[in-house]
């Protein structure tokens, strides 16, 4: 049998250092964490980090039973010091080496839904800048309270890294523009009662409306309306699975989504705005339904050469339920807060979200403004349902709304309007005020 050691969290200013271990053969596999107090004060000065380390791997041997026989692989990593010469000096066939492949994976995913349960949402399965200062930026949200969970034992902790301001992120954005992005609901573009149906004449308006923005960098992000949501729902890939028949549902549900996303980039090039597709499944890995990683490199460059990066709700590999349905309105608020984007427009065929249905009740009031503490009341007032003939893997109107506010950065707002009427996305664009339900933090 042969033993693998990793850890994760050793670079990450927040919280403990996860140490798994794997027998490879068998695929047992525990996590233990070195707790964040090791990396604090005086213990970090006297590296206790060291010894606990090994205290917790030795629990774990003997819960596996691990013998002297078999060889332990263990990551080259300084917070892994101890582990390797404890090892050592008990006989064991220690192998500093390289960790690469599933460890790795369930050991990162460990560390990543421990911050979580912090509070920390939408955190890159994979170590580097974006993971780092996405820990400083909550820090920062409320220092006083949150500092108590961040290695400060660190050198440059109270003379750098605790004073840390987001310029990196606003250097970025200076270069770029603040990005507006638009999403496009799937009921909007597609006939959500009927397989595969596309509403061609609202592509081409909305499309036309969209096209007239020059003043702003702009992101199209779609629904999967009836062409996801069906076959999604048929296979219920929002479970995840293994088998042969949720792969090739997989596969499917793909092809549809590709296709909606062709007919937008169609629309795009017949009124001669340079438009790119951009797939989510190629892009991002997800933890048990979140986004946890996206590569957004290739995107910012097309901003960058005036291209409309196009985007839809999609299927994602999963690291824990192997693969899962990311919707658009999770993507749409993700790439708000990575861009810093001021305004995000949910395009809907009326301009906001209503006691009743407008076109149907002429008493029904528009609900103008809605924050975290108004959001339960609101969800009293509305029908947040869909229809009963319709298929709809995400919650509908409810879990839009929740989706949005779990997302939703502290200086971001989010428009519920009818984009179609000419004009109103310019003035969306010049940050006027138009007739919409507006999702915001405070009121």
């Amino acid at each position: 049998m042969t033993i693998e050691l990793d850890d994760s969290g050793w670079g990450d200013p927040i919280g403990g250092v996860f140490i798994g271990v794997l027998r490879i053969e068998t695929n047992e596999y525990m996590v233990k964490e070195i707790e964040v107090t090791h990396f604090q004060g005086p213990n970090f000065t006297q590296k206790t980090f060291l010894t606990r380390g090994l205290e917790l791997v030795m629990e774990i041997f003997r819960c596996l039973q691990v013998t002297l026989d078999e060889p332990i692989h263990v990551c080259r990593g300084a917070v892994l010091d101890g582990v390797r010469e404890g090892l050592k000096a008990q006989n064991y066939q220690v192998i500093p080496t390289k960790i690469e492949g599933k460890l790795q994976e369930l050991v990162e995913a460990n560390f990543v839904e421990s911050l979580g349960r912090l509070g920390i949402s939408d955190i890159p399965l994979v170590s580097g800048k974006e993971r780092f200062f996405r820990q400083l930026e909550w820090i920062q949200e409320d220092l006083k309270n949150r500092e108590q969970y961040a290695k400060t034992g660190w050198k440059n902790w109270p003379t750098k890294i605790r004073n840390w301001k987001p310029k990196w992120r606003r250097k970025q954005q200076n270069l770029l523009g603040q990005p507006l992005i638009i999403k496009l609901g799937g009921s909007i573009i597609s006939d959500k009662t009927k397989r595969s149906k596309a509403r061609f004449d609202i592509i081409r308006q909305l499309v036309s409306e969209i096209a007239s923005i020059s003043s702003s960098p702009i992101i199209v992000i779609h629904g999967g309306g009836s062409f996801g949501h069906f076959p999604a729902k048929e296979y219920e890939l929002h479970r995840g699975g293994r088998s042969k028949r949720k792969r090739l549902g997989l596969t499917e549900t793909a092809l549809e989504m590709n296709r909606l996303t062709q007919y937008l980039i169609e629309a795009f090039h017949e009124v001669q705005k340079p438009a790119i597709p951009i797939h989510a499944s190629s892009v991002i890995v997800a933890l048990d339904g979140r986004i946890s990683h996206m590569d957004i490199e290739s995107l910012r460059e097309f901003l960058r050469q005036g291209f409309i990066p196009v985007l839809s709700g999609d299927v994602a590999a999963d690291t824990v339920t192997n693969f899962t349905i990311i919707s658009g309105d999770q993507i749409a608020m993700y790439l708000a807060r990575l861009l810093n984007a001021p305004r995000v427009v949910f395009a809907t065929d009326v301009d906001g979200l209503y006691t009743a249905d407008p076109k149907e009740a002429p008493n029904a009031k528009r609900i103008d403004v809605i924050t975290p503490d108004t959001l339960a009341q609101v969800f009293d007032e509305i029908a947040v349902g869909v229809a009963a003939e319709t298929a709809d893997v995400t919650e509908g109107m409810r879990g839009k709304l929740n989706e949005i506010f779990k997302g939703l950065p502290k200086n971001c707002e989010v428009l519920i309007t009818d984009i179609r009427k000419p004009g109103t996305l310019q003035r969306i664009a010049a940050g006027k005020s138009v007739p919409s339900t507006l999702l915001r933090h405070s009121s």
